[in-house]
């Protein structure tokens, strides 16, 4: 494909019918839900038939057709508004998604009085050491909250926090705080001078990849991220941007695989297991002190 199009092409792409074309061509990454698709590696993100955009109802995120496939199909912009120009059908409608995030600042939610039992209690059974927890606590990237006593991972920007539930037993809830940054992501470092940062999924994978670094003794200047996400392009995308050395460190299966095929340019490395807590906790419950 050529490298120009023009701002017709570019206006006109943006009001393709999203949903036929994915069905069309993407079809195997997505699921049916009535009159809507939801993308495989992220069940929060819906297309809705007749519409030109999407919607991620876990972070409020909006955009047109161009931005979908940009930021979660690894295409292009100039290929993007190519594809969607051949053969499609452009619709026009008044009740077409708006382009764009609403400047609402997120609304965190309140901190619990006193001591954080259930984060401790949660996060030292997952391997994560004592040591480390107070670190993150008292860098104010990580608290436990009031109503639900759900453990808040909060950037020190204040603009995006990842939440992760603490009962042991089940699949513990993970989502995001409403209206964080929609390429927002949680991050802290082990020095003012780091030049590298891994990508991590969830804000546990980014602790427990740093827990393994320690144990193993690998000496590390760098930022242990979370984009709360595989499919999070929109954040990878903005950390591509930075003066970081970036590795992509998602999950060991399908979703993080698509995110390796999306940004490989990028180097990567991979947890035997699932993903790095998995890893983490096997290396503790095989560990064997000598002497």
């Amino acid at each position: 494909m050529g490298n120009n199009v023009s701002k017709e092409q570019t206006a006109s792409a943006r009001h393709v019918d999203l949903y036929a074309f994915l069905v069309k061509y993407h079809n195997s990454d997505f699921t049916n839900e009535g009159n809507s698709i939801r993308l495989k590696s992220n069940h929060s993100i819906s297309i809705k038939k007749g519409y030109t955009g999407y919607k991620d109802f876990a972070t409020g995120e909006t955009g047109n057709s161009i931005d979908f496939l940009k930021n979660y199909m690894g295409y292009r912009f100039v290929d993007a508004v190519q594809a969607l120009s051949t053969g499609s059908t452009t619709v026009y409608s008044k009740n077409v998604q708006q382009n764009g995030i609403k400047a609402v600042p997120p609304q965190f939610p309140s901190p619990v009085d006193g001591m954080y039992k259930n984060l401790f209690a949660y996060l030292l059974n997952r391997g994560i050491s004592g040591e480390t927890i107070q670190m993150l606590i008292n860098q104010k990237t990580m608290y436990q909250e009031k109503s639900r006593n759900n453990i808040v991972f909060i950037n020190m920007e204040k603009n995006f926090a990842e939440i992760r539930g603490t009962y042991t037993f089940g699949k513990a809830f993970h989502g995001i705080v409403p209206d964080s940054r929609h390429d927002g992501f949680w991050w802290f470092r082990t020095s003012k001078n780091a030049a590298k940062g891994y990508i991590c999924e969830a804000a546990i994978d980014a602790i427990s990849l740093y827990e393994l670094h320690r144990i193993q003794k690998i000496p590390e200047d760098a930022y242990y991220i979370s984009i709360a996400g595989a499919s999070k392009q929109p954040a990878i995308n903005r950390l591509k941007n930075s003066k970081l050395n970036i590795i992509i460190a998602a999950d060991n299966d399908a979703a993080g695989q698509k995110c390796r095929d999306r940004n490989s340019e990028l180097e990567y490395i991979l947890p035997v297991h699932k993903d790095w807590n998995e890893d983490l906790q096997n290396l503790k419950n095989n560990y064997v002190v000598v002497g």
